[in-house]
Order: structure tokens, then C-alpha cells, then sequence
């Protein structure tokens, strides 16, 4: 058995330093725990202490003068097994571990790397880790309803259907609850891999009959016609023609999502071209400006400053903005008497992007290319043949997708 204390220098500097981790091996199993941050010159490796200068160092180091004992204690009385010793040093008794404990911390680390995102300013990460940590703690909260101080060792099949019983009784949609259970089952299997406990499979068949199939879930988009109307929209309020402005600007790339064109920055744009990277998937677009494009951006591009448009960038702000942008465009949907293809409502975040899938599918281009244009995911034979299609064919295809004369 072997228990140290080490920066964890594979992950990098995370900003505040390399990961300060607990580490604890024997034959072939081994575990470890990030217990905080430090700098190389704030860390004696032989001592495995962090130094005065470190600047949590009133609040850490008695934290790992007490794990350097508990690992002594267990070293003397020849401890072999990893789950019982990482038990040991952090207080845990592995049949007590609580699921809702796990999860509250789990989220919170998310919450951790998400500030430490943006302290770096890598926005697009801070985006992509804070929405699935919102949506892990809705989840969470949802179900802590009902269980709210519930181990793993309770959870099992007949818990998960009780929870999805009483939300399809509270007419929950199916969506809905699958996305709830989804989320809990991600959490459930990460601690389970933690902690090495035993997987009795609770989550098993809990989702039957909740997936919507794609061909059911009759995605809204607009007609062309209706791009048209959109484009000569005309109003005296300068924000509404902003977020006009915006959803237009999304179409014309691609159906890009509104995260990906907020964070653009200046240097995605080189000659006539912009390169965009999906926050959802990775998936990087390589799109031929439009002209109708350029002028939009040229009203909003910011003046100074690495990102394109100049609207704030924290998460506060970015979802003031989304709020705003919602609401402009369903009144504007609204003074237009617009209807959502194929089941009518209220306008969304995502009609665009269906829009422009939609239309090209209309005008029977082919998948490949659709899929290079709006940056789905890539099989992976499909990846060994990126970027099938030559320039020209995409930026042809493109213009021909959003083109609105004569309609």
C-alpha cells in the first residue's frame, strides 16, 4: 500500500495552480482525490506539505497534517484495500456514503471549474461545464423532494419509479422526466466509480418508453417565407431589430447556436470566412461570409477588445441576454402573425437552427454536406474523410439555403 500527497501535473495548471491530490495505490488498484490546488513553488515534493507562501495555507495545511496521520495509521496497521483506506482518510464509511452528499459535491466542484473557467476567460468552457452542472443540480433538487438524505445503498429500481411515477402524475412531459433521470444516472455511476461500490444497476429500465423519437418530437421551424418577413422586419425599437438582427445572423451561419455566435470572437474571422466551434459538440465550421452577414456584423462588431460583439460575457449576463432575446423574438413573432412549422407555438432558442436544417433538406442537399455546414457530429469513418466536399460545393450549398430574393 502507498498514500502520498502530489501535485497532480498531468491535468495542467489550472490557473491556481496544479491539482494537489491524495493518492493511494496497492498492486493494481489505485485512487485518488483532488484536495486543493498549488503552485510548484508553493509545494515541498519530499515533505508532500504545501509552504507558507501558499496563500490557502492557514486553512490547508492542518487539513493535510491530519490526512499525512490517518495515512501513517493506516500504513502501521498494514491496510491493503484502497476503497476502505480513501474511506478512512476522508471520514467516509463506504455503506453510509450519502448519494445526495456526493452529488452536492460533485456539482460543486463542476461550480469550481467553472469560476476557475472564467478567471482564465475561456468562456466557452465555462458555458459548456456551468449548463451541465445547472442541470445536475435541477435534477438533484427534483429529486431530493422525495429523498432528500438518501445513500447509495438505497437507491434501487423501485425508488427511480416511484420518483417517475409521481412527476408523470404531476404531468410532467416525458422529456422532462428522462432528462431528470438521465442526470441522476450520470451522478449515481461517477460515485459508484468512486468510491468502488457495487452497481446494482437501480436505474435500469427506469427510462422505458421516455425517449421521444426524433421523427416524433416534431422539432419547430419557420417556412423561407417567413426568413423573408424576418429580414424586412421593420421596428423603432433598436433592441428588437438587435435580436432580429442575431437570429438572422444565426441562420446565415449555418443555424449556429445563439451560445457559439455570443462568444464569437474577431479572430474567427479571417477574409471572407468565419470559423466556428460548436460549445455543444466541438464540431468546427468553416463558412463563406454572406454579404447579408457582413452587415450585420459590421452595425454590432465591437471596437475594441478580442470578442466580435461587445454584449457582456458573464454567465449573469449572457442569460439576461438569452431571457431578452426570448421574449423579443416571440413579440415580433407575434406583430408578424408568424407560424411555428409543423404544430404552431411560441417561437424558441432553437427554431432557427431546425429552420435551417429544414430548408436544406427541402432543397435536397445532401446530408454530408448539411451535416459540414451546421457541425453535427462526424462518424468515425467520416472523420478520417473530413471536409468531403470541396470549398465551393459548401459555400454554394450555403448561399443557396439562405437565399430569400424571390420569395
Amino acid at each position: 500500500m502507498k498514500i502520498v500527497i502530489k501535485l497532480n501535473k498531468s491535468n495542467g495548471d489550472r490557473g491556481n495552480g496544479y491539482e494537489l491530490i491524495i493518492y493511494c495505490n496497492h498492486l493494481r488498484e489505485r485512487k485518488q482525490k483532488v484536495i486543493g490546488f498549488s503552485k510548484l513553488e508553493h509545494f515541498n515534493e519530499e515533505m508532500q506539505l504545501i509552504n507558507e507562501k501558499h496563500p490557502d495555507y492557514e486553512e490547508l495545511l492542518p487539513r493535510l497534517m491530519d490526512l499525512k496521520l490517518k495515512a501513517r495509521k493506516l500504513l502501521a496497521k498494514g491496510c491493503v484495500n484502497v476503497n476502505e483506506a480513501m474511506a478512512v482518510l476522508f471520514d467516509e464509511e463506504v455503506d453510509e456514503i450519502s448519494f445526495i452528499k456526493f452529488c452536492e459535491d460533485f456539482i460543486a466542484e463542476d461550480l469550481k471549474a467553472v469560476a476557475e473557467a472564467e478567471k482564465r476567460g475561456d468562456l466557452i468552457l465555462r458555458n459548456r461545464i456551468k449548463g451541465n452542472a445547472d442541470a445536475n443540480k435541477n435534477s438533484l433538487n427534483q429529486f431530493k423532494k422525495f429523498y432528500p438524505d438518501i445513500k447509495f445503498a438505497e437507491i434501487d429500481y423501485n425508488k427511480i419509479m416511484q420518483f417517475r411515477k409521481r412527476y408523470e402524475n404531476a404531468g410532467a412531459t416525458r422529456k422532462t422526466i428522462q432528462h431528470y433521470i438521465s442526470h441522476l444516472k450520470a451522478m449515481y455511476n461517477k460515485g459508484i466509480r468512486k468510491y468502488n461500490l457495487e452497481d446494482k444497476t437501480p436505474f435500469k429500465n427506469t427510462m422505458d418508453n421516455l425517449k421521444v423519437k426524433s421523427f416524433d418530437s416534431k422539432k419547430k421551424y419557420l417556412d423561407i417565407k417567413d426568413i423573408a418577413r424576418f429580414e424586412n422586419y421593420q421596428t423603432d425599437l433598436p433592441a428588437r431589430r438587435r435580436y432580429m438582427d442575431i437570429f438572422l445572423l444565426q441562420f446565415y451561419f449555418g443555424g449556429c447556436d445563439l451560445t457559439d455566435l455570443y462568444f464569437l470572437k474577431k479572430t474567427a474571422l479571417f477574409k471572407d470566412r468565419v470559423i466556428i466551434q460548436r460549445s455543444k459538440t466541438e464540431q468546427v465550421t468553416n463558412l463563406k461570409v454572406h454579404p447579408k452577414a457582413k452587415n450585420i456584423i459590421s452595425k454590432y462588431k465591437a471596437a475594441d477588445g478580442d470578442w466580435l460583439f461587445p454584449w457582456g460575457k458573464t454567465s449573469r449576463e449572457y442569460s439576461t441576454f438569452i431571457h431578452k432575446y426570448r421574449t423579443s423574438l416571440i413579440a415580433m413573432q407575434k406583430d408578424l402573425k408568424v407560424e411555428i412549422l409543423p404544430t404552431g407555438g411560441n417561437i424558441g432558442v432553437k427554431v432557427v437552427r431546425h429552420t435551417f436544417g429544414n430548408r436544406a433538406k427541402q432543397l435536397m442537399i445532401d446530408a454530408d454536406i448539411i451535416r459540414e455546414l451546421m457541425g453535427h457530429v462526424r462518424d468515425d469513418i467520416d472523420n478520417f474523410y473530413k471536409d468531403k466536399f470541396s470549398e465551393t460545393v459548401r459555400d454554394e450549398a450555403l448561399f443557396k439555403i439562405i437565399d430569400t430574393d424571390g420569395i
